[in-house]
């Protein structure tokens, strides 16, 4: 990957002040094997060496390894043992500002890469997916709002919209099913996943996204080259809320896509974006005792105030599975510019599709963006009083894509 190429000699300088710990993450994290491990962790050797055989090794292992170091390098905790890698991230992507700018209304031309069949890079060759189909596929949103006993979700709707909107430009028919409860969740991805008859999406009140609203759904979507589920819900560790407050475990929402049940997107890529919290944690920045700024006067959190348990995430092929935060942290929520993680995913859509970028520069613009955001956040303190922190979020993402992804979105509508 170019970045690590580029930055090789500062990644080595940040690196050296602990190559175990480093070590220890890419192998936590299966971005080397337990070989190549015990390769690299030679007794008596000095720490700079280490590291440059480590950056060496992923870079060798081509395009995906070294894009799973960028993302592992970015994560809170290594940012916390390396405090010098905030100089490389923080200057390696645009500036973003704390609010994102809504997509102008006349769709901006975007890259065909239709007809392009393999990235070389590196010399390694690497597959695309193919995007050929019109519709692109299948964009769904399940957009809570509204609960019974959780707080509402003000904001929400900003980012349907806005996930509508760019999905459109895109190529892709989007269709959004509000306020479900644990039990619609499950039944709702089910008949989405079969496809079987308009009837079975109706009675779920389906809205399709048709010159520039949603309207109700008049004939029966069918899968393409790709599909995108996007939750936006309150969420906890091992998944999300419906509006009932049941949790809806993350496997459920996976599940009705793989390879057995939903054959027709075998081999085929699979994105699920989910905007929801996932635990009670907050991520800290430096506390600050003042009134809180005017990002910080409306966030709200997507978490209720339940129990958190683990989950693990299934291994299916051709999956890719973007959360707001960090495993046991908060995700912020603005009630008027809609979420930090969202609205990102938003921006970055818009600026990349004209540039032909893949899809893990896009999870790592995202990653960089959302990471630069802070807001004051009102805290309750043991003695009961109430102070203001700086809260800060992290996006994680995880995948088993197995070809290389880029949207050749076009400046026509998919609808």
């Amino acid at each position: 990957m170019q970045m690590l190429r580029e930055k090789k000699t500062l990644l080595t300088e940040i690196l050296s002040a602990d190559s175990s710990y480093i070590l220890q993450n890419v192998q936590q994290e299966e971005i080397v094997t337990n070989r190549d491990y015990n390769n690299l962790n030679i007794p008596n050797q000095s720490n700079e060496k280490t590291v440059i055989n480590l950056l060496d090794k992923v870079m060798n292992k081509g395009d995906t390894k070294s894009y799973e170091l960028v993302n592992l390098l970015q994560k809170p905790h290594m940012i916390k043992n390396y405090p010098r890698l905030e100089e490389i991230f923080n200057n390696h992507t645009e500036p973003s500002d704390h609010t994102f700018n809504p997509a102008p209304t006349i769709p901006i031309p975007c890259t065909d890469n239709s007809d392009l069949e393999t990235v070389v890079t590196g010399g390694d060759e690497v597959s695309l997916y193919e995007m050929t189909s019109v519709p692109r596929g299948l964009c769904l949103i399940i957009n809570n709002e509204i609960f019974d006993k959780l707080s509402e979700r003000t904001g929400s709707n900003k980012d349907a919209v806005d996930l509508a909107n760019i999905f459109s430009r895109m190529k892709f028919r989007v269709v959004m099913c509000k306020d479900k409860t644990a039990v619609e969740i499950p039944s709702v991805l089910k008949v989405f996943s079969e496809l079987k008859q308009l009837s079975d999406l109706q009675q779920y009140n389906a809205k399709e996204w048709v010159g520039g609203q949603f309207t109700d759904l008049k004939d029966l979507p069918k899968h393409g080259d790709a599909f995108v589920c996007c939750i936006l819900s309150h969420g906890k560790k091992e998944g999300v809320c419906g509006t009932d407050g049941t949790v809806v475990p993350t496997i459920d929402i996976l599940s009705p896509f793989n390879g057995t049940n939903c054959s027709i997107l075998v081999e085929k890529p699979k994105l699920f974006f989910i905007q929801a919290c996932r635990g009670k944690d907050v991520q800290k920045g430096v506390p600050v005792n003042k009134k809180p700024k005017v990002e910080g006067t409306d966030m709200e959190l997507d978490t209720d105030d339940g129990q958190v348990q683990d989950y693990t995430l299934p291994l299916y092929s051709d999956y890719l599975v973007f959360m707001a935060n960090v495993d046991q942290y908060i995700s912020i929520r603005s009630p008027t510019s809609g979420s930090w993680f969202i609205q990102s995913l938003c921006g970055q859509l818009e600026k990349s599709c004209t540039r032909g970028k893949n899809i893990y520069e896009i999870l790592t613009g995202v990653k960089a963006a959302v990471s630069k955001k802070k807001g004051d956040l009102r805290i309750k303190d043991a003695n009961g009083g109430y102070g203001y922190e700086v809260v800060k979020q992290s996006p994680d993402s995880r995948d088993t894509l197995t070809k290389m992804l880029i949207f050749p979105a076009e400046t026509k509508h998919s609808s």
